[in-house]
Formats: C-alpha cells, sequence, structure tokens
C-alpha cells in the first residue's frame, strides 16, 4: 500500500484518539491567553452592561442544568465579575432547579473572590417554577408582589439591593443565560413593552437563531457560548489569566483545525491515488 492509500485508510480509532487529546491537551493545561478577536455581539453586551446606572438592578435570570453548565457556567461568572466590578448590584433569578443550585455556587465563588457582600451587591432569588411568562410580566408591574422573599426566606423589602425595586423602572438590564428557547418571553413581556436592554447568552449551537433579534434591536448583545464568554474575559481585562473560558476556547479552535487538517489530507490522499491509477492505465 503507497502513502497515498494509506492517508486514506487511517485507522478510525486513531483519529479519535488524536481528536480527543488535542481537545483534552488544552483544558489541562490551561493556556492564558485569550482570543483578541471580539465578535461585535459580544461588544454590544460589554457595552450594555456598562451603560446601565448603578442606582438600577439588573436581573440574571438562568435556564440551564448541569447538561450545559460548561457553556452557561462562565457566561454567568463573566457577567458576575463584570457586574461586582462595575458595583452594579443584581438578581439572579433561575428557571430550573439544577440550575439554581449551579448559579448560586457561582455565586459565592465570584463574590467571594471579589469581596462582595450578599443582600448589599447580589441577591439570590433562588428556583422559580413559573409558568415563565406570568412570572416575568408580573415582576414589571408589581416586582416584590410576584417574588417576595429571596432563596434564604428572607424579604426583597429588608434586603439593601432590592428594598427600592417595585417594578420595571427600577431594572436597568436583563441578562438571559439559557440552554432553553426562553429569550422571546423576556423579550414579550419584559424588555420591550418597558424599553429595558436585554442581554443573551445562549449555548453556542442556539446562537444563530438570535441575529435577527440583534438586527433588529429587540437583543443589545450576545455571549455565544463558552467563545463569547472568553471575548467577553478579554473585554475585563482578563486577557492573560488562565481561565476555564480561555482553555475551552483554545480546546474548540484546536480540534477545528486539526479536523479541517485531517480533510485536507484526506483530499490529498484521495486525488493522488486516483491521478497514480490513470498514469498507470495510459502507461
Amino acid at each position: 500500500m503507497n502513502i497515498f492509500a494509506k492517508l486514506q485508510n487511517i485507522d478510525r480509532r486513531i483519529l479519535y484518539l488524536l481528536v480527543a487529546l488535542v481537545i483534552i491537551i488544552p483544558l489541562v493545561r490551561k493556556p492564558a491567553r485569550h482570543p483578541r478577536t471580539i465578535f461585535k455581539e459580544v461588544q454590544s453586551a460589554y457595552d450594555t452592561i456598562q451603560a446601565v446606572p448603578n442606582d438600577k438592578l439588573v436581573i440574571l435570570s438562568s435556564y440551564f442544568d448541569a447538561g450545559t453548565v460548561a457553556e452557561n457556567g462562565p457566561q454567568v461568572e463573566a457577567m458576575m465579575r463584570h457586574l461586582f466590578r462595575k458595583g452594579t448590584k443584581f438578581a439572579t433569578v433561575t428557571w430550573d432547579p439544577v440550575g439554581a443550585e449551579l448559579v448560586s455556587k457561582i455565586g459565592k465563588q465570584v463574590s467571594g473572590q471579589m469581596h462582595k457582600q450578599y443582600g448589599r451587591d447580589w441577591v439570590d432569588l433562588g428556583y422559580n417554577p413559573g409558568p415563565m411568562y406570568v412570572i416575568v410580566s408580573g415582576m414589571a408591574k408589581d416586582f416584590q408582589k410576584v417574588i417576595k422573599q429571596d432563596k434564604y426566606g428572607t424579604k426583597l423589602a429588608d434586603i439593601s439591593a432590592t428594598k427600592d425595586v417595585k417594578s420595571a423602572k427600577q431594572i436597568g438590564t436583563v441578562i438571559e443565560v439559557t440552554a432553553s428557547g426562553t429569550v422571546p418571553v423576556w423579550i414579550a413581556y419584559f424588555n420591550m413593552p418597558n424599553n429595558i436592554p436585554l442581554v443573551y447568552c445562549p449555548t453556542a449551537v442556539m446562537a444563530a437563531e438570535a441575529y435577527p433579534y440583534l438586527d433588529s434591536g429587540q437583543l443589545n448583545g450576545m455571549l455565544n457560548g463558552v467563545i463569547g464568554s472568553a471575548q467577553y474575559e478579554t473585554l475585563l481585562g482578563m486577557g492573560n489569566e488562565a481561565t476555564y473560558s480561555s482553555a475551552a476556547s483554545w480546546a474548540l479552535s484546536t480540534a477545528h483545525i486539526f479536523i479541517i487538517v485531517l480533510l485536507i489530507i484526506g483530499n490529498i490522499g484521495y486525488f493522488a491515488a486516483n491521478r497514480a491509477r490513470g498514469g498507470r492505465r495510459h502507461g
């Protein structure tokens, strides 16, 4: 078997092993370098959060569980870091019981690292079973009537960050971190009727569906999967810090490049072998 035939018949088990190594090595080594290219929608998300007045509350809504925490978790963390750094108060509300615990854990971790205080700088509203459109619509009209207490049973009226929040008028922006088709609920029942910005953080596979909303101005920015969170960290000045987002973006990029290289090698082998067979027939 000549070299061209061998290129077309590489054992697929070897290919799977090489792809696994290409993905695993960046995740283990955690390169610090972040993407230097920033997508327009990621920059818009950053600018939207940066423009929120500090006397307004940001709602950090999430709808994901352990299945997509590798993508949605870094988005939550990046947003929390920006809000804490900027001094903007926020409240987390989650629509999945598992996601509620994941977001709560991230909030405790990031607030501890940045020396922020629960109740003064952020509030955990915990898991809300919905129906989501009813709760979201009610929050816009009478926030504390729909959500009376935080995760720990303390009345919102007794918490520094939320005591003055009565309706949508005190909300500066909504951030929706999701692995499901929930963003139309916020658009229809909260953000568009009250002219409040909305930042969208979906999994990468969902991002393509959001561009019509971005083009129409119904969304004010987007973090598309873990690549979006890595770019957001670059904007936060973390471009040379080793984080999970940077490692995951390296893993995704190298895996895609490796697959393209394999396609090129396979095609070179195919055309070269055909050319050699043609030469022998005419010889």
